[in-house]
């Protein structure tokens, strides 16, 4: 997926941004085996500032705290409880791009982390059984809002559209709140999904390639 993202440059120094980084932004979230892998490239990054000194001086920013992986995006996917995560450029040159992945155990801890730092009130379950494995997230909408403060999510654009999920191996087989594209591998959300009285439910379901369930 992609969406044109005005986003606030920060800085290493974590100094106030005057002007707005603009990017394209295509977030990924596979689903593998040995883990989850959330992937997000920045494309065509670039400061809307007026003024070429401030335009080069917040762009500069952006390529010191990408260059030393303390971008906004790394430190949110830190923030969320990634066991490691990596920056790749794939472009040094204005506008940039750049590559940055996080790995989490399963999918189950990553929602359970994205829940936790937007303050939502809900449960997630992950769920094997032989071959077949089935993903679940409860979320009570209508719950209090969190007080007002920075999060995880701040640089990671939170709305479930701007997102896909992809298996590494295997297809999926059952979705509630996703749609299912290219013969099961990927899963993006379904905006026709609503909330029923305040409670919104997703759920994802695939078998795994070669898997010999116990018999």
């Amino acid at each position: 997926m992609r969406m044109i993202a005005g986003v606030c440059g920060v800085a290493v120094a974590a100094a106030m941004c005057g002007g707005c980084l603009r990017k394209e932004v295509v977030e990924t979230i596979y689903l593998a085996p040995g883990g989850t892998i959330w992937t997000v490239v920045e494309r065509n990054v670039r400061s809307d500032e007026q003024e070429p000194a401030a335009r080069i001086a917040e762009e500069h920013d952006y390529f010191l705290a990408a260059g030393a992986g303390q971008h906004p995006v790394a430190q949110a996917l830190r923030r969320l409880g990634a066991r490691s995560v990596t920056t790749t450029w794939l472009r040094r040159e204005r506008p940039f791009t750049v590559m940055t992945e996080a790995r989490f155990a399963d999918l189950r801890q990553l929602a359970t982390a994205i829940l936790r730092d937007a303050g939502a009130q809900g449960d997630v379950s992950l769920v094997r059984d032989g071959c077949d494995t089935t993903f679940g997230v409860r979320v009570d909408v209508d719950s209090p809002a969190p007080s007002a403060g920075a999060t995880g999510l701040d640089a990671l654009l939170t709305d479930l559209e701007h997102y896909r999920f992809v298996l590494a191996e295997g297809r999926f087989t059952s979705a509630d709140g996703f749609r299912i594209l290219d013969e099961g591998t990927i899963a993006i959300w379904d905006e026709n999904k609503a909330p029923v009285d305040g409670i919104l439910t997703l759920a994802l379901g695939w078998t795994s390639e070669g898997c010999m369930a116990k018999r």
